[in-house]
């Protein structure tokens, strides 16, 4: 188990629950972010998001995970009510849920591997 460090595949009914669990905390954020407190709420979110991103052995080591996953931990940390109202939980939460679901559907990044042009 521990020694296993392939991605899992994240199943879709689960990819909808992280992204309704995203949107739950960005909507509480909202609520708080007006008594200035929804930075607690922004640092209970990326813990469970990042635990349960490790689960399914998802490495933020790519360039592109690290600014989707960081950048919305340190928005979303910020305590300006302004702020707190982006929903970057579920921006993130949704990139990167639907970026390993994605590449399974798309064959190939390049226009070569399509076979457009030949």
């Amino acid at each position: 188990m521990w020694g296993n460090k392939e991605e899992k595949e994240i199943k879709s009914h689960t990819v909808v629950f992280m992204i309704a669990v995203a949107v739950f905390f960005d909507f509480l954020q909202i609520l708080l972010g007006f008594i200035y407190m929804g930075w607690v709420v922004g640092i209970f979110a990326g813990l469970t998001f990042y635990v349960w991103f490790k689960f399914y052995n998802i490495s933020f080591t790519k360039p592109k995970r690290i600014l989707a996953f960081g950048g919305a931990s340190l928005l979303e940390i910020i305590p300006v009510p302004f702020l707190a109202s982006i929903p970057a939980w579920t921006a993130a939460v949704s990139y990167l849920a639907l970026s390993k679901k994605l590449k399974k559907v798309i064959p190939g990044e390049g226009i070569t591997k399509l076979d457009i042009m030949k």
